[in-house]
């Protein structure tokens, strides 16, 4: 599980996906460039996407908003 904090609210947001836009549901920021951080310890989570599951990502939302 991911956290994200929110610069505008500065409310947490979380989500188990660490892929696709990431907004908060507070205040509707938009939070997907913010860094992760592990929703337990807390600690800065390092995202490295690899091009391959990005492009399966991408496939998968282009197909679910058709």
């Amino acid at each position: 599980m991911y956290r994200k904090d929110c610069d505008k609210c500065l409310r947490s947001s979380y989500s188990s996906s660490e892929f696709g836009e990431w907004a908060c549901p507070i205040c509707g920021n938009d939070l997907t460039n913010h860094p992760f951080f592990d929703a337990i310890t807390f600690e800065r989570i390092h995202v490295n996407m690899s091009s391959k599951k990005l492009k399966m990502y991408k496939q998968k939302d282009k197909f679910v908003n058709d």
